[in-house]
């Protein structure tokens, strides 16, 4: 039997209703009874009954009075809003209990930021990309780690993106007494890459069930402004590398293959003398070392082959492990620059003369790999060459939108020109091979007959 045939309407003579006729209809488990004194109000009474219980109450019998009173709210509801349409109340039920069962079977935060870096590490991910994972996401959980994931609203995440602000200066450590609002605001392609840390993040938790959907897809998203990769000019590559060569000799090699072979600064980090080969005028990078995992090999142009020979080993790391180690010689070399440019300075004053560009301090960033880009695309007029020289994927098409414009042919062919200050008289370039000696014949003995 149908729920709706269980409100009954019928005609009585019965003493105890003394109306003549009584609606019935299950509740609780029991049959109540109302009289009414005519037919066309129990009719109508009955009707609207029926549209309480719906076809639902054919397996949950009748509606308990708090049902019943969340039904009249939500009928009061949409009609004090005539102008919007609200969703379904058994839409906004089933979303409920959706979100309801989540929250019973989700975590914290930082317990799902810690899972996602066990997940990473267990995928392969390099010990470098895990930091960043790990400082990324681990700042997003310093501001919410207690919260349940599940309960982390787009809006919280927009809002949060869009107020960061910087840890520290740069260049300078974070004093205790700094405050906030002295190191300023974290630029936009920051906020660009920490959103896509943290969207990563509820991904993982989504094919975990922590969350029902990633938040983070409709958050705000930081647009940085289109600029030119910024690139040091062959002068100041030249003294770069003369400030290295008397401050700092034990980066020499590090800098140089990330100048004039334009390897990453990771990749260079875990290369190998055993990786490069002098002689075949090319460096072999393994798939343990390129970021994209894939091998590539580098051609040693004249000026890279200048700049190894003096210090060639058959293995060991090109350069100190010690990140420490380096920023400590690296800021020796700066040293010199900043000398240098303060003396040029005080004569440029003295002698009324505009003192010449002082070295850039800090370095654009990446600008080793994107001077080595611009130089080689200018200088050897092959997109595809360079794109496989930095191991780019697809199309050259996008060096030519980066870089194109940046450098003018005399400045490729002064950087392609750039040598050692003081290098060994006997190093040869790879590609410029010594003339070969050729013995002078004796002559010939006259035989006389």
């Amino acid at each position: 039997m149908r729920t709706t045939e269980k409100v009954t309407v019928r005609s009585t003579k019965h003493k105890d209703y003394p109306g003549g006729f009584v609606v019935r209809w299950p509740s609780n488990g029991k049959r109540l009874a109302k009289p009414f004194s005519n037919e066309a109000d129990a009719l109508e009474w009955a009707k609207e009954r029926r549209k309480e219980l719906g076809d639902v109450g054919q397996g949950f019998g009748s509606i308990h009075e708090r049902e019943r009173a969340a039904v009249m709210f939500w009928r009061g509801f949409v009609e004090s809003v005539p102008d919007a349409k609200p969703p379904e109340l058994l839409a906004i039920l089933q979303d409920y209990a959706e979100t309801w069962k989540a929250t019973r079977s989700s975590v914290t935060v930082q317990a799902a930021v810690d899972a996602y870096e066990v997940a990473k590490k267990a995928e392969g991910l390099r010990p470098m990309s895990l930091q960043g994972l790990r400082s990324r996401c681990g700042r997003f959980a310093k501001s919410h780690g207690d919260r349940l994931i599940c309960t982390i609203t787009t809006a919280e995440i927009s809002d949060w993106i869009l107020s960061l602000s910087a840890t520290r200066q740069r260049g300078q450590v974070k004093g205790k007494g700094a405050k906030s609002s002295e190191l300023g605001q974290v630029g936009l392609l920051a906020k660009r890459n920490q959103r896509l840390a943290i969207s990563g993040l509820f991904n993982y938790a989504k094919t975990r069930g922590w969350v029902k959907e990633n938040p983070v897809t409709d958050a705000a998203r930081p647009k940085p402004p289109k600029t030119r990769p910024g690139v040091l000019r062959p002068g100041e590559v030249a003294r770069f590398f003369g400030a290295l060569e008397s401050a700092a000799p034990a980066l020499m090699s590090f800098w140089a293959v990330r100048f004039f072979a334009g390897i990453r600064d990771q990749e260079a980090l875990r290369m190998d003398w055993s990786m490069i080969d002098l002689a075949g005028g090319e460096i072999h990078l393994p798939d343990t070392v390129t970021k994209t995992g894939h091998p590539r090999t580098v051609k040693i142009e004249a000026a890279l082959a200048a700049f190894l020979t003096p210090y060639v080993q058959p293995s060991g790391a090109i350069v100190s492990s010690s990140a420490m180690a380096r920023r400590y010689h690296l800021a020796k070399a700066l040293a010199v620059l900043q000398t240098e440019d303060a003396e040029a300075a005080t004569k440029g004053k003295e002698n009324g003369k505009e003192p010449p560009r002082a070295f850039p301090v800090p370095m654009p960033s990446n600008a080793a790999r994107h001077s080595f880009a611009a130089f080689h695309l200018i200088g050897f007029r092959h997109a595809g060459e360079t794109a496989i020289q930095l191991g780019h994927g697809g199309s050259p098409e996008l060096l030519h939108r980066h870089y194109k414009g940046i450098a003018s042919e005399a400045e490729a062919k002064a950087f392609w020109a750039i040598r050692p200050a003081a290098g060994p008289a006997n190093v040869i370039p790879v590609g410029e091979p010594a003339e070969p000696t050729v013995p002078k014949s004796k002559p010939k003995k006259k035989i006389v007959g």
